[in-house]
């Protein structure tokens, strides 16, 4: 009984180590600032025999990348750990064998980090024991993660993963790929010089401004995944890619109340607002963003005859009175519910709690026709270049 007992708990603590170092990543680096359109490319598990054909693509968009080596392939390999080093690329430790960290003793696991120099560490597999934090520590590592996964290990269409990787990356993001598949190589092919078009500046993770994650940075890390799911349910599309583009609109049944102009049930797109980039922008910066966002809007509504209202309900929606947009009150139940998700994501994003001049939940609307006069062909809808980054700072929620 007894060992069972202590079986239990030993599964216990490794799973909840698992969760918060792993899952949310807390303490470790998984992003840079927010407000900066530095990225970083990060290749895991080399050298390998793919290494010289990344060397030569990434030489050919100019780019420097974070390579965490494990150091079985780096005694196999010493002359592609050399070429890395010579075309000025980071080389940082994925560990000695490329093991989870549950299969390791902690004698094993201590060896294991200990045998490849680096001032950073990636565990292989993102995977935590109880000890992983402290043995990187007592051999003078950070652990580094990512928030952005390739998924180049999968059997998905390397074209599927190049536009998967631009639509997901946001400002100061890592990308996780491997110095080990084929795939990588055609998927970077894709998506490289169209992150580079689109304003990103891949550089390596020694020169992003990194700040180890906390709770609420965690949390976010955490719900990416569902955040992803939500989009793809339902169908929410980003207005723009460039890095700092902010706003998407998903398609549904306006659900009311009535106001003027439509009926509940009528076609309509609801708006929605990045979080992270949002946080990250200053107030005229955000005002600049969120107006083009309008503008790609209505170079879309040209061709969907059939929406006829655009909307949002938030405690942020008295801020697109500025836009045109109109407010209504809505119903308690409408307020219950948003108000308390609304208050979830600004602690999370913005590490603001709840304050008593708290605007109402509202809804903000405007028609079609209103939408099209004021951001239509008129309005010079050329892309505008990405805003001056902030001040350097913490990571924000």
């Amino acid at each position: 009984m007894i060992i069972a007992e202590v079986l239990v708990l030993i599964i216990l603590v490794y799973g909840v180590c698992d969760l918060l170092f792993r899952w949310m990543g807390i303490g470790a680096y998984a992003w840079g600032s927010r407000s900066s359109p530095k990225i970083a490319l990060t290749f895991d598990d080399g050298p390998s025999e793919h290494t010289r054909s990344l060397l030569e693509l990434l030489h050919r968009h100019g780019v420097k990348a974070t390579f965490f080596v494990t150091g079985v392939q780096a005694e196999r390999h010493p002359d592609l750990l050399e070429a890395l080093r010579a075309d000025g690329h980071q080389i940082e430790s994925h560990g000695y064998w490329h093991r989870q960290a549950f299969f390791l003793w902690p004698w094993q696991e201590a060896r294991h980090i200990q045998r490849v120099p680096g001032k950073l560490y990636r565990p292989p597999y993102g995977a935590h024991s109880p000890f992983t934090r402290l043995l990187a520590r007592l051999h003078g590592k950070v652990v580094a993660l990512w928030d952005l996964e390739s998924k180049d290990w999968t059997d998905r269409p390397a074209e599927e993963l190049a536009e998967y990787l631009i639509l997901w990356c946001k400002p100061g993001s890592v990308l996780l790929l491997h110095d080990r598949y084929p795939l990588t190589l055609r998927i970077l092919e894709i998506a490289l010089p169209r992150l580079i078009e689109l304003g990103y500046q891949p550089v390596r993770m020694d020169e992003m401004d990194l700040e180890p994650l906390g709770v609420r940075q965690g949390l976010q890390r955490a719900f990416q995944g569902y955040h992803e799911r939500y989009f793809e349910k339902n169908r929410v599309e980003r207005l723009g890619l460039e890095v700092f583009d902010l706003l998407s609109v998903g398609p549904t049944a306006f659900p009311g109340p009535a106001v003027p102009e439509a009926q509940p049930g009528v076609k309509a797109y609801e708006v929605h607002l990045d979080s992270v980039r949002s946080s990250a922008l200053p107030t005229m910066a955000l005002l600049r963003q969120t107006r083009r966002g309008f503008q790609l809007l209505a170079q879309r509504l040209e061709g969907e005859p059939e929406i006829r209202l655009v909307y949002g309900i938030s405690y942020a929606a008295v801020g697109l009175k500025v836009f045109g947009f109109k407010l209504y009150p809505v119903s308690r139940l409408q307020t219950l519910i948003t108000g308390i998700a609304n208050l979830w994501f600004m602690w999370i994003y913005r590490g603001e709690l709840p304050k008593r001049d708290l605007p109402l939940v509202q809804l903000a609307y405007i028609t079609r026709e209103e939408l099209l006069a004021r951001y239509g062909p008129r309005e010079a809808t050329a892309a505008s270049p990405p805003p001056p980054p902030a001040e350097p700072q913490s990571p924000p929620a």
